[in-house]
């Protein structure tokens, strides 16, 4: 068994895959423009086509029957056993009439609906419920139990690569601790931000909250309750929801890169997501482009190698 498969790619050339490495891992390290999301096999944004090459089975889990005979593959959970031919999604054959019942994602709906970004402004505070929530202390036991639901979830937990249960259940802590009270507590990017590389859609946005409302009723909120912190949650959706990965926005103005890195200098306060400190404003800091991801100066120097593989 050779330790390297050659996949070969229509429109990107040779990619050399390392053993325990997958085609969209392989891609990623070499610098290549591939789109992608969740890189779990949930969202599907980066389907490829094998063109005559076998398909590890795992690469095809949750597709349908039609879409595994016309050879689409997810390359963000494939992992060669020979070296592959393979081009975009939909470039080898005519798929696109084929593949309009639309690709499952565990009898949930995967294609968003395109929102646009309303208007609806975030909801008033509310310091009263964060107060009836044991001044936060509610808050940060029904967030734990969540994300430990979150990570556990097989649609869901892809989204979070590279990061941990308590980091997460913290961020959303201070969103909903800002949000809640008006006190300046939070320090990362606003919802758009923070998803704007995911594809995520109407289905998969019910499905967590869903988890959430469960959660909620577990800690023993009342109807009223449950309403009041949902709508904190909610009027986000627009940012959230989305067919195709979207733009970080700053200032005002589109950031027109999606991939590498970039230095910029915090308008706010934020926090690393490497290593969670807090990072003051007017700091520079290295952000990743296509995620978003923030990194202090301590954690540069490991964001950079990480990227180089």
């Amino acid at each position: 068994m050779p330790d390297i498969y050659q996949v070969h790619h229509t429109q990107l050339g040779t990619i050399r895959v390392r053993p325990l490495e997958t085609v969209l891992e392989a891609s990623l390290r070499l610098g290549l423009n591939v789109p992608f999301s969740c890189r779990g096999g949930s969202c599907h944004t980066c389907m490829m086509q094998s063109t005559g090459s076998p398909v590890p089975a795992r690469a095809q889990r949750g597709l349908t029957q039609v879409q595994k005979d016309l050879g689409l593959f997810l390359p963000c959970v494939c992992y060669p056993e020979a070296d592959m031919r393979v081009a975009p999604k939909g470039s080898a054959t005519q798929a696109s009439a084929t593949l309009a019942a639309g690709p499952s994602l565990k009898q949930l709906d995967t294609q968003a609906t395109g929102h646009r970004r309303s208007e609806v402004p975030s909801p008033p505070q509310d310091p009263s419920l964060w107060a009836e929530l044991g001044h936060g202390k509610r808050v940060r036991q029904v967030l734990d139990a969540f994300y430990a639901k979150v990570f556990a979830d097989a649609l869901l937990a892809p989204y979070f690569h590279n990061t941990t249960p308590d980091h997460v259940a913290g961020k959303q802590y201070a969103f909903l601790y800002k949000s809640m009270t008006g006190d300046d507590v939070y320090f990362g990017d606003n919802p758009l931000n923070a998803h704007h590389w995911m594809v995520i859609s109407d289905a998969l946005f019910d499905h967590r909250q869903h988890l959430m409302i469960e959660t909620l009723e577990q800690h023993g909120l009342s109807d009223d309750q449950i309403r009041r912190w949902t709508a904190f949650e909610e009027p986000y959706r627009p940012d959230i929801v989305k067919e195709q990965a979207g733009h970080r926005q700053n200032q005002g103005r589109v950031e027109m890169r999606q991939e590498g890195f970039a230095e910029e200098v915090l308008a706010v306060g934020s926090m690393c997501d490497h290593c969670g400190a807090e990072i003051e404003a007017g700091v520079t800091v290295l952000y990743h482009q296509r995620l978003g991801t923030i990194s202090c100066a301590a954690c540069r120097p490991q964001a950079l190698h990480a990227e180089q593989g």
